[in-house]
């Protein structure tokens, strides 16, 4: 520990004098110091022109004494240059060299502003509803709030969410939902991904559930235009179903199991501010392969405004074995808006 302790000291020394520079394929060298990764961009303060954005795609070498901290090392990280597309480091004084693809990398920001807990923050309100008078009588509204905090190779996620669903002016069915997701970078992509829930869904007949999950999840690419991600593990579930006027003889008013899941999360940027986006999850029991359960969404947001997008979303699940008197299927088409910050 002391030996550790004695190597940052003099990396953290050294870093008041940092000098460094960018060199690109176009054989351009910009002289500065790097400030930190931005998506699918490198921040870098030049000497000459002030602070620049440069696409990881066009940097060739990248040169810097500042210490480092990358993806899965808890030790400051020098960094050696790049030959083609990966980067060539070392850490905590281990001569052994390391090296990463540059354009996978998650996490690269200055070892002392690790020490000092830099992060990044941001979130996301949507309100989204249809309504229908006339001969089909609708009133559906769903609100969804999504905060994501960022620190180091740790992301945490937290998530709020209602719904009333109404026809034919009946009591509407109410849904919520709070969930809370930590996933942890230990390599350049992987992460390990674990969240507990707490939430009803009466349009299913639940009456009350909660969740704990964990497992890896892999991090194909994300920037600031598009992001994919899977994750996939083993989550517990325990369902209180609400108890019918007159149950059937095999009704059991809780469920409770584990079971395996698999779910994929992409976005993607397409052209005059449009976004497309889809997210899905199966779960399905290890007791009973035909107790399964389909959740998606799909949909596109359009910018307005600012930071004020419109929203078109479908909502489409399948409960394999549904609750008495209750569909198999569920298909919403939400239209609304979105706040994002």
């Amino acid at each position: 520990m002391r030996k550790l302790g004695i190597i940052v000291l003099l990396w953290l020394n050294a870093s008041l004098a940092h000098a460094g520079f960018v060199e690109l394929f176009n054989g351009d060298r910009v002289e500065g110091d790097f400030v930190k990764l931005d998506g699918d961009s490198l921040v870098w303060g030049s000497s000459n022109f002030g602070t620049l954005k440069i696409a990881r795609a066009k940097i060739k070498n990248i040169n810097t004494t500042m210490p480092m901290k990358l993806s899965g090392s808890v030790t400051p990280c020098l960094l050696d240059g790049m030959k083609q597309e990966y980067l060539f480091y070392s850490c905590g004084g281990d001569p052994d060299q390391r090296s990463v693809s540059l354009a996978s990398l998650e996490v690269m920001l200055p070892f002392e502003s690790h020490i000092e807990g830099e992060y990044t923050y941001s979130g996301k309100l949507s309100v989204t509803g249809f309504f229908a008078e006339g001969n089909d009588v609708r009133r559906d509204i769903k609100m969804k709030t999504h905060i994501e905090y960022r620190r180091s190779e740790f992301r945490h996620n937290a998530n709020l969410e209602y719904a009333s669903f109404s026809s034919d002016r009946e009591a509407p069915d109410e849904l919520w939902l709070g969930k809370y997701t930590l996933d942890w970078f230990f390599r350049e992509r992987w992460f390990w991904s674990s969240d507990v829930s707490l939430g009803a869904d009466e349009s299913r007949g639940v009456e009350q559930y909660y969740t704990f999950g964990s497992g890896t999840g892999y991090q194909f690419w994300e920037n600031s235009d598009t992001a994919l991600a899977l994750t996939t593990g083993l989550t517990y579930l325990n369902e209180r179903y609400e108890i019918p006027e007159e149950p059937e003889e095999d009704f059991s008013e809780i469920n409770e199991r584990f079971a395996l899941r698999l779910g994929t999360n992409f976005r993607y940027l397409l052209p005059l501010g449009v976004s497309f986006f889809h997210e899905n999850e199966v779960t399905r029991s290890l007791e009973d392969g035909s107790d399964w359960r389909l959740t998606t969404g799909t949909g596109i947001s359009t910018l307005l405004a600012g930071n004020l997008y419109s929203e078109v979303k479908v909502d489409y699940n399948v409960d394999n074995q549904p609750q008495q008197d209750k569909r198999r299927e569920d298909t919403r088409l939400m239209v609304g808006v979105s706040y994002e910050w």
